[in-house]
């Protein structure tokens, strides 16, 4: 619809009596779409409730917004509960993130609530906010036990309990976690949640050491996602079982399976799950010895986990790329790469493996050979003491210096916010005014998702976490008065 035309439909809303009414009847009319859409989202018709969640989204927005301001809290925890999956498999990580906390201020039912947080749970998790993912879970696991609810639910939340604690290296709590979260999902009957445990348990055999057993366990979980047909499943198995056979030297057949795996989420319109691929092929070309494509394959990923906010899998990748800089003799640049990797790692909490370690460590002591010990420690703290964004543009530029930080790392993280570019500026004083991505994108001559992208990047580099927030920002800054209507 035009502005002006939309503009005037509003107008005339507003002057009859019974506007909330037709607001109400807008939002619960949306929230039956997205109630409809969710578990079809698991299904082999996917792709096509994706593209009729994505042409609607900016509707789905307004009903989320408007429940939010009237205080409808089970309306507004149902619609973001819907809604969560279809913003993970999108990349919507920082903009669910904020619909599900809003939701979650309202109180409201603890099934409603339940479902929210498990939501929330996993979106923190895929972009690596470790803390953020276990507090979710704790508090849904008790909510689940003082309600009685279902065992799927509670099942739901010890998945992201003990994914967190595989991450942060302890595989034994994390088996533990995923082996009861098992069971009762069994008892459920819960096909879908086996077939993903299935491929978690694989994941902490494989830490454990027990690599055959891995191979086994992600075999069997991909014969069941395939037979369910669900691509989140089928995706995660073979993105895990492609990087088992990475670690193991068979870098052919994990090209492979990354391959199938990033062709099937391209196809069916997911964007969760690519950096991974993107990532494991990386890994997989540096030891072909396409050293320069391996660079391509991380700068990819690197990217797109700008876009999305995932923080675990960049590090992966800046380290990536700091092997195959390594393997072309930038010795410098691979050391401040490395720098920025480890301090991401240590942000995060994130652990590797022997077999991780082994992978990288060749690259690493070539080029610690190659510095002087001075200079590589001057460029191993330079690395580190930068922001993700800070070594995402280095990552991404093709200069060899930046300029030195006397900054710690944790002085440089609490520094001020960057810089928005122009176009950015432009973005946030639409955003300002009211208008939607796609408006945005009419009234710039943009595509969409170049909007989104933009979006993206403004909640990243002013480190806020919602619409209103950018709208309050360039407000302050005068920026609608600099970009008049």
């Amino acid at each position: 619809m035009l502005e002006p035309v939309r503009q005037y439909a509003q107008e005339k809303l507003k002057e009859r009596r019974n506007a909330e009414s037709v607001r109400r009847r807008h939002a619960e009319y949306f929230l039956t779409l997205a109630e409809e859409a969710e578990p079809e989202l698991w299904k082999s018709e996917d792709a096509v409730w994706l593209e009729r969640l994505e042409a609607e989204h900016d509707n789905l927005r307004t009903a989320l917004s408007w429940a939010l301001e009237r205080g409808e809290a089970e309306l507004v925890l149902r619609l973001a509960g819907a809604l969560w999956r279809f913003w993970m498999t999108r990349g919507y990580y920082e903009e669910g993130r904020s619909w599900l906390e809003g939701a979650l201020e309202k109180g409201g039912r603890a099934g409603a609530r339940a479902q929210v947080l498990a939501g929330l749970g996993h979106l923190a998790l895929w972009q690596g906010d470790l803390s953020r993912a276990e507090t979710s879970a704790q508090e849904g696991l008790k909510l689940s036990k003082e309600a009685g609810l279902k065992s799927a639910i509670a099942a739901d939340f010890l998945i992201i309990l003990g994914e967190a604690a595989r991450t942060r290296g302890d595989s034994e709590r994390a088996k533990e976690l995923l082996e009861e979260a098992l069971v009762l999902s069994r008892e459920a009957g819960d096909r879908r949640c086996i077939a993903w445990l299935l491929g978690s348990l694989a994941n902490v055999s494989s830490s454990q050491g027990d690599h055959e057993r891995a191979k086994e366990l992600y075999e069997e979980g991909l014969a069941l996602s395939r037979e369910l047909g669900g691509v989140e499943t089928i995706g995660a198995q073979l993105l895990s079982l492609g990087y088992e056979f990475l670690l193991e030297g068979d870098h052919e057949r994990a090209a492979a399976l990354n391959e199938e795996a990033a062709t099937l989420l391209r196809n069916r319109g997911y964007r969760t799950g690519l950096e991974y691929a993107l990532d494991n092929l990386g890994w997989a070309a540096l030891m072909r010895g396409d050293h320069e494509r391996a660079a391509e394959l991380f700068k990819e990923s690197i990217v797109l986990c700008k876009e999305l906010g995932d923080k675990s899998t960049a590090a992966e990748s800046l380290e990536g790329l700091a092997c195959a800089v390594a393997a072309k003799g930038e010795a410098e640049r691979a050391a401040r790469l490395f720098g920025a990797a480890q301090g991401l790692y240590e942000a995060g909490g994130y652990h590797h493996t022997p077999r991780e370690r082994a992978l990288r460590e060749p690259y690493l002591a070539d080029t610690r050979s190659r510095l002087d010990g001075a200079v590589w420690e001057t460029m191993f703290k330079e690395g580190r003491a930068m922001t993700l964004e800070e070594a995402i543009g280095y990552a991404l530029s093709d200069e060899e210096d930046v300029a030195p930080s006397s900054s710690t790392p944790e002085q440089s993280r609490s520094e001020q916010p960057a810089a928005l570019t122009r176009r950015e500026e432009e973005v946030a004083a639409l955003v300002a005014r009211g208008l939607t991505n796609r408006q945005i994108a009419s009234e710039l001559h943009l595509s969409e998702r170049t909007v989104e992208n933009h979006v993206s990047n403004i909640l990243d580099k002013l480190r806020l976490v919602s619409w209103a927030e950018i709208a309050a920002w360039a407000t302050q800054q005068r920026l609608i008065a600099t970009n008049p209507e």
